[in-house]
C-alpha cells in the first residue's frame, strides 16, 4: 500500500503519462513513429541529454545552475578526436577531456561554494570563456570520421538489439546515480543544502565542501561525456554543444527537479530528456513546422514550475492542517 501510495504521488510520474500520451499521439498520427527504427531514434538522440541532465541534477538541486556544460562538452568532444589523430590514443584523449572537464568544474565550483558568487553568473562566465577558448583551439577546423577513434565511432553505430549502447551508457549512468542520491549520505546532503542552505550549516554539514564537490562532479561527467558526442554524431567543429546548456536544465525541469532546490531524482531527469527528444520527433511525425519545438519545450517548462508550486503548496497547507489539528 505504501509502494503505491509513494508510486502515485512521485513526481516523476506525470512526465511518464505525458511521455506515453506523446509516443500514443505520434503513433497514431505516423505508425512509423512506433517503428523498432523511430524507437531507436529517440533513444539515440536522447543519450547526450540525458546524460549531462544527470550531472546537471546533482547542481539543480543544492539551488544552483551550470550554463557551461553545452561549451564544455562540445569542447571536449572536438579534444578527443584531435588528440587521437595527432596519434596519442584513445586514452590520452579520454584523460585530456577529463582533465579539462574537472578544471571547469573546480573552478566554477570554488567560485560558487567558497567565494560565494552566484552560479548562474559564474556559470554563465565559463560558457562564454569555455566556448572562446573552444574556438581558438579548433581554429576552423573539423573533427572527421576518420579522425574519430575507432572504438568510440563503433559504440556510436551500434546497438544491443534495438537498443544504442549510446542510450545504454546514459541509462546506467542515470541507475547508478539515482541509487547514490539515495542511499549515500554526501549525496543526500544536497537535497538539505536546497531545503535550505543554513539549516544545513547549523545541522554540520559541509556546505562549501558539498557544492564544490557536485560541480566538480558534473565537470568530470560533462568531460567525459564529450565522447558520447564525438560518438553519435561522429565529428565535431566549433559549434558542437551550441546551446545544448538549455535542453539539459529544460530536461531537469520538466522531469521534476525543483530549480528552487531541495527535490527531485537523476530519473526524472532523465525522463524529461526523452519527454522532449519524443516531442521533437513528434513534430515531426505530424508534420508541423520544426521550429515550434522550442515553443512547446518553452511551454512544457512553464507547465513543469507551475504544477512544482502547486505541490509545494499542497505540501505546505497539509503541513498546517496537520499542526493546527495536532
Amino acid at each position: 500500500m505504501k509502494t503505491f501510495k509513494r508510486l502515485i504521488t512521485a513526481r516523476e510520474l506525470p512526465v511518464f503519462i505525458a511521455l506515453v500520451a506523446v509516443v500514443l499521439l505520434a503513433g497514431i498520427a505516423n505508425p512509423s513513429f512506433l517503428s523498432a527504427s523511430g524507437a531507436t531514434d529517440i533513444l539515440l538522440g536522447v543519450a547526450i541529454v540525458a546524460i549531462l541532465a544527470v550531472g546537471q541534477t546533482f547542481v539543480i538541486v543544492m539551488r544552483h545552475i551550470d550554463l557551461s556544460v553545452g561549451s564544455l562538452i562540445g569542447f571536449t568532444s572536438f579534444l578527443i578526436g584531435d588528440i587521437y589523430a595527432q596519434g596519442y590514443g584513445l586514452v590520452a584523449g579520454l584523460g585530456a577531456a577529463l582533465a579539462v572537464g574537472l578544471i571547469v568544474g573546480a573552478i566554477n565550483g570554488f567560485l560558487v561554494a567558497y567565494l560565494q558568487l552566484p552560479s548562474l553568473v559564474v556559470t554563465l562566465g565559463a560558457l562564454y570563456i569555455v566556448r572562446g577558448v573552444f574556438n581558438d583551439y579548433a581554429f576552423g577546423r573539423t573533427i572527421t570520421a576518420a579522425m574519430v577513434p575507432p572504438e568510440i565511432a563503433w559504440i556510436g553505430l551500434n546497438r544491443l538489439g534495438s537498443i544504442p549502447y549510446l542510450f545504454i551508457i546514459g541509462l546506467s549512468l542515470a541507475i547508478v546515480s539515482g541509487i547514490v542520491m539515495r542511499r549515500v549520505k554526501a549525496a543526500r546532503d544536497l537535497y538539505a543544502i536546497g531545503s535550505n542552505p543554513a539549516a544545513a550549516e547549523l545541522a554540520g554539514i559541509p556546505v562549501a565542501r558539498r557544492v564544490f564537490g557536485a560541480f566538480l562532479f558534473n565537470g568530470a561527467l560533462t568531460g567525459l561525456a564529450g565522447a558520447v558526442m564525438l560518438g553519435r554524431f561522429n565529428a565535431a567543429n566549433a559549434n558542437s554543444g551550441l546551446a545544448l546548456e538549455l535542453i539539459v536544465i529544460a530536461a531537469c525541469v520538466v522531469g521534476g527537479v525543483t530549480i528552487a532546490g531541495g527535490s527531485g531524482t537523476v530519473w526524472g531527469a532523465f525522463l524529461g530528456a526523452i519527454l522532449l527528444q519524443a516531442i521533437t520527433r513528434t513534430i515531426g511525425a505530424l508534420g508541423i513546422p520544426q521550429f515550434w519545438q522550442q515553443a512547446f519545450n518553452g511551454a512544457l517548462i512553464i507547465i513543469a514550475i507551475a504544477f512544482d508550486k502547486y505541490l509545494n503548496s499542497r505540501v505546505k497547507t497539509t503541513t498546517i492542517m496537520g499542526s493546527k489539528d495536532a
